[in-house]
């Protein structure tokens, strides 16, 4: 593989774990029992939801170049 195609695949890997912290943020806020936590789950998972976006953004910048 050539440096721009594992660069690529850095971001989908990325995206892919941090799309797990995300479910897991959506696990954390659906079982809260107190507003902490139920803001800390939904900020994980729109961290995830963001993040997710960018990572596909820059992965198809990368395809271009």
């Amino acid at each position: 593989m050539n440096e721009k195609a594992m660069a690529v695949m850095g971001y989908w890997v990325m995206a892919a774990l941090v799309t797990v912290l995300g479910l897991l943020g959506i696990v954390l806020a659906a079982g809260a029992r107190d507003g902490g936590m139920q803001a800390f789950g939904l900020a994980l998972a729109a961290f995830a939801v963001f993040y997710d976006f960018w990572a596909i953004n820059r992965s198809h910048e990368q395809d271009r170049d």
